[in-house]
């Protein structure tokens, strides 16, 4: 696969998976650790959202999400998953999304054990399960990413939503899902797909774990043909700007 910038040829041979340090990058935005399946941004009861303001918009979300899990857990043969925060959309509680998520995470404890991390969307989780600040994974730290941790470590967050944009030679666009790599962090792409990304080539970082480093991170994007690293941030930016 090939992208071309207006200044350069991005090219680079993509990989259904891809092994970054101890974990596993899957196609399927979510990375393998061991007997563990990490993800972040489910974000259930999106299309809910739109429905209470009237608009007409299809209710498939939590029955596709469910599946695209089901099949990450017989994949790779996965016993426990973490929930990396924002698991609801909504901040305000509304009872048909508080139903859904009771109905999605009794139904996914059949399948695996389940590790619930809190996000800024998760309002109302902790009256109904029990979710963590922040799980410790032996040397790895698991944690939303929406504020800064007092802790020490390497960190895996989600809450950015990380996404790159670029335009090929003939003018036409593409966005992709993307894995942020560093040093001492990887950050996950949002599982929910209709959920926007933030292009990280036009737009500044949202967490403030991300603020002075996001330019050094590797962008490891999803694409069709597989995962496909494009480099660190702040040398696309420079290339395409």
């Amino acid at each position: 696969m090939e992208i071309h910038t207006r200044d350069c040829k991005v090219v680079g041979r993509a990989r259904i998976n891809m092994k970054v340090k101890n974990f596993l990058l899957t196609e399927e935005r979510a990375i393998i650790y061991k007997g563990y399946a990490l993800l972040s941004d489910l974000h259930l009861g999106f299309d809910i959202s739109f429905l209470e303001t009237g608009a007409n918009f299809p209710t498939f979300q939590k029955d596709t999400i469910f599946n695209k899990i089901l099949e990450i857990v017989e994949k790779y043969k996965v016993k426990t998953l973490i929930l990396n925060g924002d698991i609801k959309h909504n901040f305000i509680p509304i009872e048909k999304e508080i139903r859904l998520v009771k109905d999605f995470i009794a139904s996914l404890e059949e399948y695996a054990d389940l590790i619930l991390i809190r996000g800024n969307h998760d309002t109302y989780l902790t009256k109904i399960f029990e979710v963590h600040e922040y799980f410790k994974l032996g040397k790895y730290i698991i944690c939303h990413g929406d504020k800064k941790l007092e802790e020490e470590g390497f960190f895996i967050i989600g809450h950015e939503h990380p996404s790159i944009k670029l335009r090929d030679e003939v003018g036409a666009i593409y966005k992709f899902p993307t894995y942020l790599i560093g040093k001492e962090i990887i950050v996950l792409p949002n599982f929910n797909p209709l959920s926007p990304g933030n292009d990280l080539i036009n737009n500044y970082p949202s967490s403030p774990m991300l603020k002075k480093s996001y330019e050094e991170l590797e962008a490891i994007a999803i694409t069709e043909a597989g995962l496909l690293n494009f480099g660190k941030i702040g040398e696309l930016k420079r290339v395409i700007f």
